[in-house]
């Protein structure tokens, strides 16, 4: 304790002085944390749209940015009048930190908004860390927007970074870093980022009706979570339009009541994805629809361990060519090959081993080599 208080105590002394809020560093405490947090803070929230003294001390970071430090307590987020969340990154070289789980933004009920909000031309490196996110769906239940306006009802997650409204345009975002965060409960994404080199990592992410993650454009990365699906979720990890994208060491468990479409995905007519070294295990009374769902081209498929608890068979579907499948570990799985692209690149599956699985091709568009296994079957 003694140590605690004294890293504690060193922490606080290296923050600026409270008259110098607008520095490279600001501390802001919530309403409930602690009292040496409140007194060693620049701003103490009041518990009532905390949002609004998070974004101001954004926007009065110098010009070549800065550090946000939040610390422990619940913050109430709420709706920015006209803007499309709560928290608001709307310039550069921002990191947004909190102190881990304790550090919770909650966004209140009937806000119908994304709790962090990365948004503007050529906005980038942006750090979000250390924070505990929670979209709050039951308390925002519609997650609709105007049908007519591109990609509106994907403005209602956890955290998403995107240069611009729905539909707009601009310089896409850039060199965005979201990691050691929990996003629970989102109504659409957990976190969604469209750009170049996004990166999602060491995070703890719960069910989200849409997906827990998503990358969008590329190139970027998703390494390292922890997928804990006890609901309705679409994805766990996954791309959209997205090019040069890697899916590694991440762990997608379905408990029982949970229920997962998806673990891995890549869009359809997509380049190269390295889906590697992740784990999919459906407990008894789980569902899972697919393990790995790798649509687009030059897939690496290897090894990842698919397992599940249930009579119904896992599903690794590859949708295209280019695409090898190998050194994985696939128990009560079907791997399937459907390939309706009408190329012919070839797909290779070798040296897997199979557990009460199979290999079965649906399409012949592909030049399809698999090893031969006693639990192996091929089917045209």
């Amino acid at each position: 304790m003694v140590v605690f208080l004294a890293l504690f105590a060193f922490q606080i002394a290296q923050a600026p002085a409270k008259a110098s809020a607008s520095g490279a560093a600001c501390v802001i405490a919530a309403k409930d944390s602690s009292e040496p947090s409140k007194s060693g803070a620049h701003i103490v929230c009041d518990g009532d749209g905390d949002q609004e003294e998070i974004n101001k001390a954004i926007r009065e970071l110098p010009p070549v940015g800065g550090r946000i430090l939040l610390m422990e307590g619940t913050f109430d987020i709420r709706r920015a009048d006209g803007a499309l969340g709560g928290v608001l990154i709307e310039r550069s070289n921002v990191t947004l930190e909190g102190q881990g789980s304790s550090t919770k933004l909650v966004q209140a009920p009937n806000q119908e908004t994304n709790v962090i909000r990365i948004i503007g031309s050529g906005v980038g490196h942006i750090v979000i860390r250390n924070l505990y996110v929670d979209a709050n769906r039951d308390g925002n239940p519609k997650g609709e927007g105007p049908e007519n306006v591109s990609h509106a009802r994907f403005e209602f997650c956890g955290i998403k970074a995107f240069c611009a409204q729905p539909g707009g345009g601009g310089d896409p975002c850039h060199n965005i870093t979201i990691e050691n965060c929990y996003v629970m409960n989102a109504r659409r994404l957990g976190i969604m980022l469209e750009g170049r080199n996004m990166r999602v990592l060491n995070n703890v992410l719960g069910n989200a009706f849409s997906d827990s993650v998503e990358i969008l454009t590329g190139p970027g990365e998703i390494r390292g979570n922890y997928a804990d699906i006890t609901g309705k979720t679409h994805v766990a990890f996954g791309s959209d339009r997205g090019d040069n994208i890697i899916m590694a060491n991440n762990i997608v468990h379905v408990r029982e009541g949970g229920d997962l479409d998806i673990g891995f995905r890549s869009w359809s007519d997509s380049q190269r994805h390295v889906i590697e070294g992740n784990i999919v295990t459906v407990d008894k009374g789980g569902k899972c629809g697919m393990a790995i769902d790798a649509r687009g081209y030059g897939a690496v498929i290897s090894g990842n361990h698919t397992y599940t608890a249930n009579d119904e068979k896992l599903i690794v579907k590859i949708g295209a060519g280019k695409s090898i499948v190998t050194g994985n570990v696939f128990e009560n799985t079907t791997i399937e090959v459907d390939d309706a692209t009408g190329t012919g690149k070839r797909i290779v599956l070798k040296d897997n081993v199979l557990e009460n699985s199979a290999v079965l091709t649906k399409n012949v568009g592909s030049r399809v080599e698999a090893e031969a296994s006693p639990s192996t079957q091929i089917t045209q």
